[in-house]
């Protein structure tokens, strides 16, 4: 059983990959693959994943189970262990069990109470990649750890559906919020696409 408390990236240096597609016109894959760690979000672990612009390891898969059917969530649930070298992480509270099995105690996840005040805090439901941002920088020893790429705020569609907020949130909200997280430097904009 994993034990919410311990993260086995406090001392690594984590490559956090979201999943615009945006990152396909970049030269990021070296850098991300280069990281003692690299995480991917939801269905970006399940795209096509190239050596020059998404790198090609994914060590974690930070996944939420909302929505869908419960043999969908099975499956997403299964892909994810799949695609993830050493696992899963669960993200959303709502999305925590699975034929009445409370899945929090098999697999790391993000405590409902930094989700509650990650909400309170940007006034609507994160994406899974804001929450990924909150779970990381309270976890790593330091925010000069952690590296994000494939972060464009929803200005180009996932690499893995080909779809554009699937859900609504604030873009202009969460990028303000995930820029505040970390060091201007570690934020690594893929090239402007028309």
């Amino acid at each position: 059983m994993a034990n919410p408390g311990v993260f086995p990236w406090h001392e690594k240096t984590v490559a956090l990959v979201g999943s615009a597609e945006s990152l396909l016109s970049s030269d990021f894959g070296p850098d991300i693959d280069s990281h003692d760690i690299v995480v991917r979000i939801n269905q970006g672990a399940f795209a096509a994943l190239q050596p020059e612009s998404t790198g090609l390891r994914t060590d974690y898969v930070f996944l939420t189970l909302t929505g869908g059917t419960i043999r969908a969530k099975a499956m997403f649930l299964w892909k994810a262990k799949r695609s993830a070298r050493r696992g899963v992480v669960l993200m959303s509270q709502k999305g925590r069990s699975l034929f009445g099995i409370d899945l929090a105690g098999f697999f790391l996840h993000y405590p409902a109470s930094w989700q509650d005040a990650l909400i309170t805090q940007l006034g609507h439901r994160p994406s899974t990649g804001a929450m990924a941002v909150d779970l990381l920088t309270r976890t790593l020893a330091s925010p000069e750890q952690l590296d994000l790429y494939g972060f464009d705020f929803f200005r180009t569609p996932d690499i893995a559906h080909g779809r554009n907020r699937v859900v609504a949130h604030d873009p202009d909200v969460e990028r303000s919020y995930i820029l505040g997280q970390v060091p201007p430097e570690r934020f690594h904009a893929s090239p402007e696409v028309n």
